[in-house]
C-alpha cells in the first residue's frame, strides 16, 4: 500500500523509513523523505489522496541521516516547501553530509552487525537548503499544535514532534523504533544523551507513536513507551 490514512488528517507512506503527512493550518507538512529517490513515491501518495505538490507547504525534517533527508531537495524542488530542522543538523543538510563519525551500535549482535552493514553506505545525498530552525519547545506557526522536542543522542541535532491532536501523537524521529516492540535504533552517536533523551520522552503525554522505522502504535503508546526497559550501552574504552 502506498499510503495508509491514520487519521482525518494524518497519513503514512511506509518503507524503511515512513514519511508522515499531516493536514496544517496552512497546507500540508511532510516529515521526512526517506532515501534518495523517494520523491515519485511521495508524489503518487498525495495524488493517491486527492492532493497535489502545491499543496505541500512544509517539510519538517527530523535529523540529518540519509535515510531521513536522502529526498529531500527532490521534494522541495517539486512542491517549493519551507524546509524546516534544528540549527545544528542544518549546516550537514545544507552540505550534503549524513553521518557524524564514529557511530556507536546499540547492544545486541543484530544491531552489531547491521552497523557494520550500514557504515558509510550513503555518506552524501544531494543537499537541501534550511530555510527555518526549529529550536526545543518551539512550534511552527503553521502548527501551533505541534511542539518540537530536542533529542540529542541518536543525532545531535534530532529533533522529534509531539502533536495536541488525537490524543497526542508523538513523531519520534530515530529516539526510538518499534520492532517487536519499541527498542533502540541500530546506532548513535552519544549513547548517553540518548537514553537520557528517551526519559525524556517518558514524562510527556500522547497515546499514538508515529515511529520512523517499523509500524506506528495508535494506542497506548505513551504507556508503552514508559513501561519498556531499553537496553544500555557498555562504556566506551578511552
Amino acid at each position: 500500500m502506498a499510503v495508509k490514512q491514520l487519521e482525518r488528517d494524518l497519513w503514512l507512506i511506509p518503507g524503511l523509513v515512513n514519511v508522515y503527512i499531516l493536514d496544517t493550518q496552512d497546507g500540508l507538512a511532510v516529515i521526512d523523505t526517506g532515501f534518495p529517490g523517494r520523491t515519485p513515491k511521495i508524489l503518487a501518495a498525495l495524488d493517491a489522496i486527492g492532493k497535489t505538490s502545491a499543496d505541500v507547504r512544509h517539510m519538517l525534517l527530523t535529523h540529518c541521516h540519509p535515510d531521513h533527508i536522502g529526498s529531500a531537495a527532490a521534494l522541495q524542488r517539486a512542491t517549493g516547501a519551507t524546509v524546516w530542522a534544528h540549527r545544528l543538523d542544518a549546516p550537514m543538510m545544507e552540505a550534503g553530509t549524513t553521518m557524524r563519525q564514529p557511530m556507536c551500535a546499540s547492544p545486541g549482535w543484530r544491531n552489531r552487525i547491521l552497523a557494520k552493514l550500514l557504515a558509510g553506505k550513503v555518506a552524501r545525498v544531494e543537499p537541501v537548503k534550511v530555510d527555518r530552525f526549529l529550536d526545543d519547545g518551539e512550534s511552527p506557526a503553521f502548527a501551533p499544535d505541534l511542539t518540537t522536542i530536542h533529542l540529542p543522542g541518536h543525532c545531535q541535532g534530532q529533533i522529534a514532534f509531539l502533536w495536541a491532536r488525537h490524543g497526542g501523537v508523538l513523531f519520534p524521529a530515530d529516539a526510538c523504533v518499534n520492532r517487536r516492540g519499541l527498542t533502540l535504533p541500530v546506532g548513535t552517536e552519544e549513547p548517553q544523551l540518548a537514553l537520557a533523551s528517551l526519559d525524556r520522552l517518558r514524562r510527556y503525554s500522547f497515546d499514538k507513536i508515529c515511529v520512523m522505522h517499523g509500524k506506528p502504535i495508535m494506542r497506548g503508546g505513551g504507556d508503552q513507551l514508559r513501561a519498556t526497559h531499553f537496553d544500555t550501552f557498555k562504556k566506551r574504552k578511552p
